[in-house]
C-alpha cells in the first residue's frame, strides 16, 4: 500500500521527528477579528486561485506568489518551513498554506451526500481550516461558520481573505458576521470557547498525521459536538515519517467509548485516503 510522505519542498521529513522529540511550547489561542482585510482585499483579488472540484468553485488566497508577504502581513511561519526544508516545523508552522487533496476528497462526499447533509442553518467547525476550503463551502450553503488553524499568520493573511473573495462584495461587512476566526493549539482552543458552544458539523482535512494531538483532538470532539452532531475527518490513510494515520485515530476514537466512528469513503488507487464519520454514541 503507497504511503503519504510530508516532502512538498523535496527534502527529507526526519527534521518533523527532531522537533517532535523536543518539547514544544503550543501556541495559545486566539479570537481574530476581520478588520484590515475588507479594506484590503483589492490587493489579494488580482492574485486569487480557484479551487475547483466537481461543480464546486471556491476562490482562495494563491500562496504561491507570496503576495501577501508583504510588510503589513509577514509569514513568518512559512519562511521556517522553507529554511527548515520542512513541510512541518512541529508548534511553528503546521502546513495551512498548502490545500492538502483529501480536502478535495472531503468537499466531493459531501457535495455527493448533500441530501442528507444539511447545512443551513448549521453551526460548523472548520478545524485545521487552512485557507478556509472546507469552511468556506459550509458558508456557501447557509452555514454559521467557525474556522480555526495553528498559525495566526494564515488565518489573518491567507483564511480570512480567502472567505471574502467569494462573499459578495455589498454582502460583505454583514455575511462575514456568520464567521468566526481562532488561531492556536487546539487545547487552548476549546478551553477558549464558551462552555455551552457546541457545532452540529465538525470537518476536518489532513489534521490526524501526529498521534500526540489526538487526545487534544478527541477531547475537542467531545466537548464541541452536538448530541446529534456529525465530524467528517479527511485524510491518508498512513503518513509515514511522521507516525499517525486512520487506524490509530479510529482506535483513540473507539477508546473513549462515546464516540462511534465509520469509514464512509476510501480512494481506488494512488496514495491510500480515506473519509471517516464520526458521531456520538446515544446511550
Amino acid at each position: 500500500m503507497p504511503t503519504f510522505r510530508f516532502n512538498f519542498f523535496g527534502h527529507d521529513d526526519s527534521q518533523y521527528q527532531k522537533e517532535e522529540n523536543e518539547e514544544i511550547k503550543w501556541y495559545e489561542s486566539e479570537e481574530i477579528i476581520p478588520n484590515k482585510q475588507l479594506k484590503e482585499l483589492d490587493n489579494v483579488v488580482v492574485h486569487a486561485k480557484m479551487f475547483t472540484c466537481n461543480e464546486v468553485e471556491i476562490g482562495h488566497v494563491n500562496n504561491s506568489d507570496k503576495i501577501f508577504m508583504s510588510g503589513e502581513c509577514p509569514l513568518t511561519a512559512l519562511d521556517l518551513a522553507e529554511k527548515e526544508h520542512s513541510d512541518l516545523v512541529a508548534g511553528k508552522y503546521e502546513g495551512g498554506l498548502k490545500v492538502w487533496e483529501c480536502t478535495s476528497d472531503l468537499i466531493t462526499y459531501l457535495v455527493e451526500h448533500r441530501g442528507s447533509i444539511n447545512f443551513h442553518q448549521a453551526q460548523v467547525l472548520d478545524l485545521g481550516c487552512g485557507v478556509g476550503i472546507l469552511g468556506i463551502y459550509a458558508l456557501l450553503n447557509g452555514s454559521f461558520v467557525t474556522f480555526q488553524d495553528y498559525n495566526k499568520e494564515i488565518i489573518e493573511c491567507a483564511t480570512i481573505p480567502s472567505v471574502l473573495l467569494n462573499i459578495e462584495e455589498e454582502l460583505r461587512e454583514n455575511e462575514i458576521k456568520k464567521c468566526k476566526f481562532y488561531s492556536g493549539d487546539w487545547e487552548s482552543f476549546n478551553e477558549k470557547l464558551d462552555d455551552c458552544k457546541v457545532y452540529d458539523i465538525i470537518v476536518s482535512s489532513e489534521t490526524i498525521y501526529n498521534e500526540k494531538n489526538y487526545d487534544k483532538l478527541v477531547s475537542l470532539f467531545l466537548k464541541r459536538l452536538s448530541k446529534q452532531g456529525i465530524i467528517y475527518v479527511a485524510a491518508k490513510t498512513c503518513y509515514f515519517g511522521v507516525g499517525g494515520g486512520m487506524r490509530q485515530f479510529e482506535a483513540h476514537v473507539e477508546r473513549t467509548g462515546l464516540l462511534n466512528s465509520e469509514v464512509v469513503w476510501k480512494s481506488s488507487g494512488g496514495v491510500q485516503r480515506e473519509i471517516l464519520k464520526i458521531k456520538r454514541i446515544i446511550m
